[in-house]
């Protein structure tokens, strides 16, 4: 009778859990990993309510999370990372920062990746169709500091600093006086472009923003790119990664508004000069 109260009382727990979780959408196949804790995790969707301090609350979690993800443990994955793609399984449920999450399990290289020092980014796109694999050989290394590649682009960026300045400003004068530049690059396989810059005229709490985006050859030429992420406002680059396997890098950014953020992934089309989100996860906001 006890044990029979007890699988009762464990599962009224789960069903209520459950009523506080929020799941990505029935059918969607694209989704953001990244690294955290030195593991890659897989956002999945979003739990309102502590489900790490007790242990009958995290069992519970698992549970609703087991029964009603539309993804599940065991799912299997393409993985595009920035060395490549691989095949990589969805494995235990956890948690992160509220949001719902799976590890990741692929090879000893993700495993590697996942627990160095730098931020790690990718997509994972659940029982694709095979890609062709790139031929390209172009580096993700950044320029050496006094190359004529590296020079040419901080040229660029003290131009387009300078172009944001002299454009359109806040109209409150509270935020006029709290104008602060920010940018960001990295070196990638973007067509004819080698590397992306993105610079940004920021006030406030991201209250006000513009920033610009452009892509450099191996020549110094920059093609501005338009960018579309929905709500959020300034982005801060973090890698380049071919997302969605068109042998095109994308981009991995830091994406924030006010108050809120996530890492979202921006999809290159070159032919429209345009940056639009990909995918997103681990969204964050400030309580």
């Amino acid at each position: 009778m006890v044990c029979d109260a007890q699988v009762a009382s464990a599962q009224r727990l789960a069903d209520s859990l459950a009523n506080l979780i929020t799941f990505v959408p029935a059918g969607e196949t694209t989704f953001l990993a990244a690294s955290r804790g030195k593991r890659l995790l897989l956002d999945i969707g979003r739990v309102d309510a502590e489900v790490r301090r007790d242990s009958a609350r995290a069992a519970a979690y698992r549970e609703a999370v087991a029964k009603h993800s539309p993804v599940k443990v065991g799912a299997q994955f393409r993985l595009h990372a920035p060395w490549g793609e691989e095949d990589v399984t969805a494995g235990a449920i956890d948690t992160w920062n509220g949001r719902v999450v799976l590890r990741l399990d692929g090879s000893a290289t993700l495993d590697s990746a996942a627990k160095g020092k730098n931020p790690l980014v990718t997509v994972a796109v659940l029982r694709p169709a095979k890609t062709p694999p790139r031929t390209d050989s172009c580096s993700h290394a950044l320029p050496a500091a006094q190359s004529p590649l590296a020079l040419r682009v901080t040229a660029l960026r003290d131009s387009l600093e300078k172009e944001l300045r002299t454009g359109p400003q806040p109209m409150y004068p509270r935020l006029q006086k709290k104008l602060a530049v920010a940018s960001s690059q990295v070196a990638g396989c973007f067509g004819t472009g080698r590397l992306a810059l993105l610079v940004s005229l920021r006030a406030g709490n991201v209250e006000w923003v513009r920033e610009k985006l452009v892509l450099v050859d191996t020549l110094g030429k920059a093609t501005p790119l338009r960018i579309s992420d929905f709500r959020f406002r300034a982005h801060e680059l973090i890698h380049a990664v071919d997302a969605n396997g068109d042998g095109i890098d994308d981009l991995a950014t830091k994406a924030t508004t006010e108050h809120a953020g996530a890492t979202t992934i921006l999809a290159l089309d070159l032919k429209a000069r345009k940056a639009s989100r990909l995918t997103a996860g681990f969204a964050w906001e400030d309580q």
